[in-house]
Parts: structure tokens; C-alpha cells; sequence
């Protein structure tokens, strides 16, 4: 993918849009959303498709639902990325057809350390990937046929948020026996931080210590992920990606504090490692505490993973700050925010509790060009007012750059220019923190 999302011409994008609540596709929920769009000057839309809907019967398939997603797109002139709800939402197989659902002596599910079954589906049962994959390939049949000159599909999502609830990893008896096999050799490379390494780099235990359980069910998780893209690749070459439910938060304990075998980022190099196939593991950030966003970013920012949030607060001043941070010092290829119908008054206004977000999300795509030509130079600086803060200094080659914060306190402005940035869109932009991007264009130009 070369970090940014191409579209059939090969230009890049950095995509700056919303994603529609769980169950809005296929309702008038889509025409909400695609206002809010509008009002934030997005160019995405992220919208789940549903795989109860597009397999309604055993090998009965109806992609309708995409087409008139895609259709939709087209004419509000957005980009789509469909979100593939099948095995996982959120660990839970919610949008499983009833097939699958009825017949767990078929299409397991996980099993607890108790013994007990817990509500995801096993990613060691074969039976379901076999199902699972079927039912991806007609959808990227039909994106083949439909969408292949056009390039409104910039990329597609594979599950939402893949792993086990409840649970470390799955001890059903097939897991049992995968977990007593030796350590993939594609593992060979892999350490994880504080695991209590054994020295026996055969098992798991040995390998990963008190992790173990957690890299073992992850490596499964990825897999699963990685042969699907690669099934759906073999159909259309696009983009495939996952989002993740993040690991930086409370105890960061598999099972407990998120799902099991999640892309977190205690264990996103044995993702990397079992999913070749995927060009972006994307965290889901809604920490609003500027310390803990910065931490996730930082690890999902990688030479081989470039930064993409595909969900994160519509509202608040707090990700309105983050995402310029996002972009600005992580290089940032794409932001959203989940729930866009939820940025609607009943008239599809704006609410002003979005209104900080929409700001933002107008900045960066105001600026897109810019962005994509320097990023990775060092010519681009985030400016985000901290608390009581008043002013931010950075140091550049040849300049010293002094940004001054305030409100509607005089004794705040600084020597110099006194200009105040407004928007026709925002008259209470008084009352957000300061932020902004400063990017260099020339040895004298900014």
C-alpha cells in the first residue's frame, strides 16, 4: 500500500472520514451519516456490511446491501470501506448467520479455563473459516465486477475487533492439541516485553513465559485474518486491514481488559508475523488522555504498519487535540471517528459537541495535499495546548517558532502578529484549545 491509500489512478489519499453506528446499513441511518460527513469535509465513509445478510441460507448470497452502499458513496463522492462483520464484532459473533449460530457442535465456540463455552467463535475450528471465507470471496467477487473500474472500495476490513471474550485463549480440546505443538518457526525473531523467557523455545510457555497464553492465541487469531486476506486478495488486490480493540488500558490482561489474541500491542509482532497479508493492524483509540493516545500511537506507527484510526470519540475537545498529534508527529495515513449519525441534531445539523472534532477533521483534510508530500521529512509540526499551558516552543534549523494560546484574555497575546484563526463553521472556537500544523515548505517558507 506504500502508506497511503491509492485510488485506481494511483494517487494517494489520506482519508478523513466517519464510521456509521453497528447496525445502520441498510437503514436511513446511511443518509445521516454521509451529512456528517459533509459537514466535517470528509472523503470516507466506513460502513459495516453484515454476513447474516449477505449468506441469509447456507450458500445463498446477496450482496445487495454492498451495492447500495457503494452506490451511496458514489454519489455523495466518498471513498468506502466496507467493515466485514462476520466472525468477530468485537470478539462476539453477533452477525453469524443462524446456520452457524445453531450448530456449535459444528462452528465452535472458544471454551474458558473453566471449561464453560465462551461467546466467540474458536479461531482453531476449521469449519468456520472454510464458511467465512466463503461468504468474503462472493463479496470480493462482487467488488470485482462492480467496483473494479470505478475504485470506490479504497480498502476493506477484515472482522471487527478479532479475539475472545472472557478469555485468554481457547481450551477447547483442538486448541489443546495446537498448544502442545512446537513454536511456529515464523516466531523465531519474537520477543515480548516482561514475559519471564524460559529458555525452551519449543512451547509456548518456554518461549513466552507468563505471556504465553496470550501470544499462542493471538498467533491463531492472526492466521485466521491473514488466510482470509489472502483469499480476498486472490479475487481483487486491495487493501486489506483490522481494526483492533486496544491493549493500553487498566491491567492489560488478555481476557479481561480486552479481548484474547487481539492485534494489541504487547503482541503485534506475531501479528505481523502470522498475517503477512495485511497491510494495516489499526488501533481504535477512544483514550482521551493525551499520554495513553501518544502511547498506542506510538506502537501501531511502525516502518512496517503506518497509522491509521478507524474509530475513535466524535465529540470532545480531547480527540480533537489527539488526531493533530496523530497526523502531525505519528504521520497519521488516515483518522475517523465512530458513530458519525451521532454528530446529527434531529435537523442534520451539527452538533456542537462535535463541533471541536469537525474542526479538526476539516484541518487535516484541508491540508491533505501537504501532508502526503511531506510526510516523513520532518518538515511537519503539531502545535496542541496543553493544560494551563499558554504558549509551545519548537526548535527548527534556522528558526525559533513560539506558538502563543488564548482566548478572550488579552494578556495572553505575545509580542507580534495578534492574529486570531476563526471559522465561518465555528464562531465558539474561543472556547477549544489551541492547535495546529506547521509544515515547511522551503528553507525559508512555512
Amino acid at each position: 500500500m506504500n502508506d497511503f491509500f491509492r485510488d485506481r489512478q494511483g494517487n494517494a489519499h489520506l482519508l478523513v472520514g466517519l464510521q456509521s453506528h453497528n447496525s445502520s446499513t441498510g437503514s436511513e441511518m446511511i443518509g445521516r451519516s454521509i451529512q456528517a460527513i459533509r459537514h466535517c469535509g470528509g472523503n470516507l465513509l466506513e460502513a459495516p456490511i453484515y454476513w447474516n445478510q449477505i449468506e441469509p441460507e447456507e450458500g445463498v448470497y446477496d450482496v445487495s446491501l454492498l451495492k447500495d452502499l457503494i452506490d451511496q458513496c458514489r454519489e455523495a463522492n466518498l471513498f468506502l470501506i466496507p467493515l466485514w462483520f462476520a466472525t468477530s464484532k468485537n470478539g462476539h459473533p453477533n452477525y453469524c448467520p443462524d446456520y452457524i449460530k445453531l450448530n456449535p457442535q459444528t462452528y465452535q465456540l472458544a471454551i474458558g479455563p473453566n471449561g464453560a463455552p465462551v461467546p466467540s467463535l474458536s479461531p482453531h475450528c476449521e469449519a468456520t473459516f472454510t464458511r467465512d471465507r466463503l461468504a468474503l470471496t462472493e463479496v470480493m467477487r462482487f467488488l470485482r465486477d462492480y467496483d473494479s473500474k470505478q475504485g470506490t472500495v479504497i480498502a476493506l476490513q477484515l472482522e471487527n475487533e478479532m479475539g475472545l471474550s472472557h478469555t485468554d485463549r481457547d481450551y477447547s480440546a483442538i486448541a489443546c492439541e495446537d498448544y502442545a505443538r512446537p513454536v511456529p518457526a515464523e516466531l523465531d525473531d519474537v520477543r515480548l516485553e516482561d514475559c519471564g523467557w524460559q529458555g525452551d523455545r519449543d512451547t509456548w510457555r518456554g518461549r513466552f513465559g507468563r505471556h504465553a497464553h496470550e501470544a499462542f492465541c493471538a498467533w491463531h487469531h492472526a492466521r485466521y485474518i491473514g488466510r482470509l486476506a489472502e483469499a480476498a486478495k486472490s479475487v481483487v488486490d486491495l487493501p486489506m486491514i483490522t481494526n483492533v480493540m486496544i491493549g493500553e488500558q487498566n491491567l492489560e490482561e488478555a481476557g479481561l481488559n480486552y479481548n484474547g489474541g487481539g492485534a494489541v500491542g504487547r503482541v503485534l509482532d506475531i501479528w505481523k508475523a502470522g498475517a503477512p497479508e495485511l497491510d494495516l493492524i489499526c488501533p481504535d483509540i477512544y483514550n482521551t488522555a493525551r499520554s495513553e493516545y501518544l502511547r498506542i500511537a506510538r506502537r501501531y506507527a511502525r516502518p512496517d504498519n503506518a497509522l491509521f484510526i478507524p474509530e475513535s470519540p466524535p465529540a470532545g475537545d480531547a480527540n480533537a487535540m489527539n488526531a493533530i498529534l496523530a497526523v502531525g508527529q505519528y504521520g497519521a495515513t488516515g483518522i475517523c471517528c465512530f458513530g458519525a449519525e451521532s454528530m446529527l441534531n434531529n435537523d442534520n445539523s451539527l452538533h456542537d459537541d462535535s463541533r471541536s472534532m469537525m474542526l479538526t477533521l476539516k484541518t487535516i483534510r484541508h491540508l491533505e495535499p501537504l501532508l502526503i508530500k511531506y510526510r516523513d521529512t520532518g518538515r511537519i509540526h503539531a502545535f496542541a495546548q496543553e493544560e494551563f499551558a499558554l504558549s509551545q516552543y519548537l526548535r527548527l534549523d534556522g528558526y525559533h517558532v513560539q506558538a502563543h494560546f488564548f482566548r478572550d484574555n488579552p494578556r495572553h497575546f505575545a509580542y507580534g502578529s495578534r492574529i486570531n484563526l476563526r471559522s465561518r463553521e465555528n464562531s465558539r472556537l474561543k472556547e477549544d484549545r489551541g492547535r495546529g500544523l506547521l509544515i515547511q515548505t522551503g528553507a525559508h517558507e512555512f
